[in-house]
């Protein structure tokens, strides 16, 4: 393979400027199975929480200094993507994120794509984002938020499978339903979801596709709700039945959960009339489970 290179100057790291990316969480997934023998999949569902990050080239560095210190997996692909364009020197690598950490919010994944969009910015790489994916591929299993919209997502292999479209604001009224959990060693020890479940997962997916594709929010909110309940076998939300029952009372679209995490929610359409009652009374009900409110939009940005 051909790696492309930059001049000289910016190879010597004189040419960057300061670089500045940033990427979308979710809030858990709207479904999340696999499509045969180690074809695991996810849809992505970007919210309105973000990670900010700013990266600044120092040619007197040898590597990249990151901030928070504890984010190491963005400082490896900071420091992979100066290697793939040949640029000398490190920087300095700057998060700022409105994601918790450990809770099925694409917070590790948000980090990688908005450090990615960073160094891109500084030299004006151009990143492509199929290259991006191969370089977070080496790192850890990745969400699919570096694709505007809804997607489909091997988020074992970082490819992706396809993309759904957009749909109307949906508002998410949720809760952080259990303590951190590891994603990378929560996908390693589960134990496997069963073959023959494959069919259902495929059927759901094609639902979903259909329903993203003709704004068809309820129906989107059926597949959420469903793939919630098949999950429960795998990381379990003590609260998932609660939830749901706050969503029928306020008539909510479904139920939607972070399947390797701990966030659990209802899904409301921001567009329908009686969006600010129906969120006031969800947010109600849900404080009285004990647990901590996220409140969040979806979005279609990257």
């Amino acid at each position: 393979m051909t790696v492309p290179m930059l001049d000289s100057a910016a190879r010597h790291g004189r040419a960057g400027g300061l670089g500045r990316g940033r990427a979308p969480g979710t809030f858990g997934e709207l479904l999340q199975g696999i499509l045969g023998p180690g074809t695991d999949f996810l849809v992505t569902f970007p919210v309105d929480l973000y990670v900010e990050a700013a990266f600044e080239p120092d040619p007197q560095l040898d590597q990249v200094i990151v901030s928070p210190p504890h984010k190491i997996k963005s400082q490896r692909l900071a420091m992979r993507i100066l290697e793939h364009y040949g640029v000398h020197g490190g920087g300095w690598l700057m998060l700022n994120s409105a994601l918790p950490e450990g809770k099925g919010m694409a917070s590790s994944t948000a980090d990688l794509v908005a450090t990615g969009r960073a160094v891109d910015a500084a030299f004006r790489l151009k990143l492509p984002n199929r290259l991006l994916q191969r370089l977070m591929a080496e790192i850890e299993p990745s969400d699919g938020v570096m694709h505007a919209g809804i997607t489909a997502f091997f988020h074992r292999e970082v490819r992706l499978h396809r993309k759904l479209g957009v749909l109307p604001q949906l508002t998410i009224a949720g809760i952080d339903d259990g303590d951190l959990v590891d994603t990378v060693e929560f996908n390693k020890s589960r134990k496997p979801i069963p073959a023959h479940w494959a069919a259902r997962y495929t059927e759901l997916l094609d639902q979903l596709t259909a329903a993203v594709r003709g704004g068809d929010t309820a129906a989107v909110g059926d597949v959420a709700t469903a793939s919630a309940r098949l999950f429960q076998t795998f990381n379990p939300k003590p609260h998932l039945a609660a939830v749901e029952e706050i969503c029928r009372r306020v008539g909510g679209l479904g139920t939607v959960v972070g399947h390797s995490g701990t966030c659990l929610g209802i899904l409301l359409a921001r567009h329908d009339h009686d969006h600010g009652p129906k969120l006031a009374m969800a947010l109600r009900e849900l404080d009285e489970l004990g647990r901590p409110l996220i409140v969040c939009r979806s979005t279609s940005r990257t």
